[in-house]
């Protein structure tokens, strides 16, 4: 016989030609037990696989192990296999947990069961509450339901970055995606007034429980400007004033914060250095030198955390493990060295 290595298994062939795994043993006794074996060959005219399972009954005497007869063995066809497999995955997991009654959910009645559940009139937590208490919503499956719902955002986000969208438009999306900008935060306050002149985009309670904001400017915005003789890029026009307003609402803010009016108006939430975040621009092409000054840009500045549509993008695929982390070589500066902006 001749071997050859198929992935992890071994697929052996016989002096006949005929291919086989290793058999499996199913159920062994001190003089019985049933073994599983897989065969492989080509269709004489097709030359596609025709796969075949074996079961068969084995005893045991003095010679050692006998295959039983005929009568005792089973081969099943590719069809039977399939069909074989999937009565194994509707049916097994629910009788070997004890269960007496079990929905089977198909893909032609699987919309129809949920447009019954949604007409029970039940509020979300309550039909959550529901499913929890009965098991049909497991921990896993909730975690897998929250993923494929944040998958789906962070596709619309994507396609969203490259286009005309307002200002607006993108302060109503992270106001209902707010787990997008991040886990500093635990809730975005309804109040967004910080006097009668000024108005933050969002106040923000972080998870240490004081007061932030967070500023939303458009992804289109130009975030350099050409890099000067020495190769150094400094912050562009618009994003110099976006960085000076949010130095102005955190000044703003931090007057407020033993007024006895505000802090009613932000719930009670305390206000102590607050730190603002500013969305601003994209990284998507930027180079080595690009990602050094922003290094260093952020550095500059204790309560502003400056970041890009890109690097939002990143940071939420990276949390549900759709992208690998993307690293730079980040050159080093001597004393007398210029600082790229």
């Amino acid at each position: 016989m001749d071997a050859k290595i198929k992935g992890w298994k071994i697929v052996k062939t016989t002096i006949n030609g005929q291919e086989y795994i290793q058999s499996a043993t199913l159920k062994e006794g001190p003089r019985s037990k049933t073994t599983a074996v897989f065969f492989r060959n080509k269709h004489k005219t097709t030359d596609d696989y025709i796969i075949s399972l074996k079961i068969s009954h084995n005893t045991k005497d003095s010679r050692g192990w006998i295959i039983e007869k005929p009568d005792k063995t089973i081969t099943l066809s590719n069809e039977q296999i399939d069909n074989l497999i999937a009565y194994i995955q509707e049916n097994y997991a629910p009788l070997s947990l004890g269960e007496n009654s079990y929905i089977s959910l198909s893909d032609d009645n699987l919309s129809m069961v949920l447009r019954q559940v949604t007409e029970l009139g039940l509020s979300d937590e309550d039909m959550v509450d529901k499913l929890y208490e009965s098991g049909v919503l497991t921990t896993n499956l909730s975690i897998a339901i929250t993923a494929a719902e944040r998958k789906t955002v962070i596709q619309e986000f994507e396609r969203n970055i490259p286009l005309d969208n307002s200002e607006s438009f993108w302060q109503d999306w992270f106001g209902q995606q707010k787990w997008i900008l991040g886990s500093d935060y635990i809730k975005i306050l309804t109040e967004r007034t910080i006097d009668e002149h000024h108005i933050a985009d969002y106040i923000m309670q972080s998870v240490d429980g004081f007061l932030d904001l967070v500023e939303i400017k458009k992804p289109d915005l130009r975030f350099w400007t050409e890099p000067d003789s020495h190769g150094n890029y400094r912050p562009s026009a618009g994003l110099v004033a976006a960085i000076t307003q949010c130095l102005n609402y955190i000044y703003r803010v931090e007057r407020k914060a033993d007024s006895d009016d505000f802090r009613e108006r932000v719930g009670g939430v305390r206000t102590v250095k607050p730190k603002c975040m500013l969305v601003y621009g994209r990284s998507n092409d930027w180079n080595d030198k690009q990602y050094e000054a922003f290094r260093i840009l952020n550095a500059a500045y204790n309560q502003i955390n400056i970041i890009t549509y890109d690097q939002l993008l990143d940071r939420a695929k990276g949390l549900l493990g759709m992208n690998t982390v993307q690293t730079y070589t980040i050159q080093t500066f001597d004393d007398g060295d210029d600082i790229p902006f």
